[in-house]
């Protein structure tokens, strides 16, 4: 179906807020060139080329204020590099919780990421990052997503981790760096006039849907989400974007 939209002449962007090998391994066997956003925009690359097009970075500056934040919630994060940094993840182990550890550490041996820890972040090898996780239940999440979006104006939003449900995922970048942001700088550096369709199921893609001319939701989707839907697709485990694109397309023709 998506190789004959291409045809048809639509582009496509994929825009994931997971790191880039995860993008490049899933859609890697695309018989079409297309762009790929990474981390919530923090890259944004031509494929399979991997000419990167849009940056949005982040700078050791901002972790003092994201450790302090971390303390107050009894809570610590992880650094994700981003590709251009091989996508190496660094850690402090002695500043995690126990628990979150080991959930994060059984994470990243599931998902593929690598791991590196730290005695400490003035000991981080990069001199920019894509972004920020921390791991947290419902409440923790909402609340660690809100001080860091007003304390730091930094994006913040906090998702559901596919990895585990009962956990939420609050992934911080740079303030440009959100799903609809990327989308809108990326149509007018390519002077795109058509119609936009976008696709998606939690709280990071809010920004993007709002922004798109016909907007799919994943039935899955939190009800803010499904409150702007023009389509509301079956979950992406059904393959429901194959029906939502359908769908959509029909609603312009």
């Amino acid at each position: 179906t998506l190789y004959q939209l291409v045809k048809e002449g639509w582009g496509m962007i994929f825009i994931t807020g997971r790191p880039f090998q995860w993008g490049e391994l899933t859609l890697g066997s695309l018989p079409f060139s297309y762009v790929l956003a990474v981390q919530n925009g923090a890259l944004l690359l031509e494929m399979p080329s991997r000419k990167v097009l849009i940056r949005k970075c982040l700078s050791p500056e901002v972790l003092p204020c994201v450790e302090k934040i971390a303390r107050s919630y009894e809570s610590d994060f992880v650094i994700y590099s981003g590709q251009e940094n091989d996508d190496w993840c660094y850690y402090c182990p002695l500043s995690f919780p126990p628990s979150l550890l080991s959930y994060g550490l059984k994470r990243a041996v599931f998902l593929g990421e690598k791991w590196q820890s730290l005695s400490s972040f003035s000991d981080l090898p990069v001199s920019h990052f894509t972004s920020i996780k921390f791991f947290a239940n419902d409440q923790r999440a909402l609340h660690l997503s809100q001080s860091i979006e007003k304390e730091l104006n930094l994006h913040a939003p906090p998702n559901r981790d596919p990895y585990n449900l009962d956990y939420y995922v609050v992934q911080v970048t740079h303030p440009d760096a959100t799903k609809g942001k990327i989308l809108k700088e990326f149509i007018q550096t390519m002077e795109i006039t058509g119609p936009i369709i976008a696709a998606g199921d939690d709280y990071n893609d809010y920004s993007m849907l709002k922004i798109a001319d016909v907007k799919i939701v994943m039935a899955t989707a939190p009800p803010d989400l499904l409150a702007i839907a023009d389509v509301v697709a079956p979950p992406a485990s059904q393959k429901g974007i194959i029906q939502g694109l359908r769908e959509a397309i029909s609603k312009l023709t």
